[in-house]
């Protein structure tokens, strides 16, 4: 049989409200902005060329977003020590 299996809710993804409502908003942007033939990727490109020109100015935040975006998130550290040293513990304590 095709297709997804019961209870998928790939498609509700369509009905987003907000992500539609931030893609009329970035069309309006660009409509704005003398754009031929608008839409919301082109709107996209504004606000993501001013977050671009707001890391060159020095702000944190864009570069944090801009690293975010090209590099992905930072890996957080796990002390692993702590952890096994807490179940051998906890073992220890079960077994006693």
């Amino acid at each position: 049989m095709a297709g997804a299996p019961k209870g998928n809710q790939n498609a509700a993804k369509k009905r987003l409200p907000w992500s539609q409502a931030l893609k009329r908003s970035l069309s309006r942007l660009a409509a704005e902005n003398g754009e031929e033939s608008p839409n919301y990727r082109k709107g996209l490109d504004k606000v993501a060329d001013a977050v671009v020109k707001d890391a060159a100015l020095g702000n944190k935040d864009a570069w944090m977003e801009l690293g975010n975006r090209l590099e992905g998130k930072p890996r957080q550290g796990i002390d692993v020590e702590a952890n096994v040293s807490a179940q051998i513990t906890k073992i220890i304590n079960e077994i006693v």
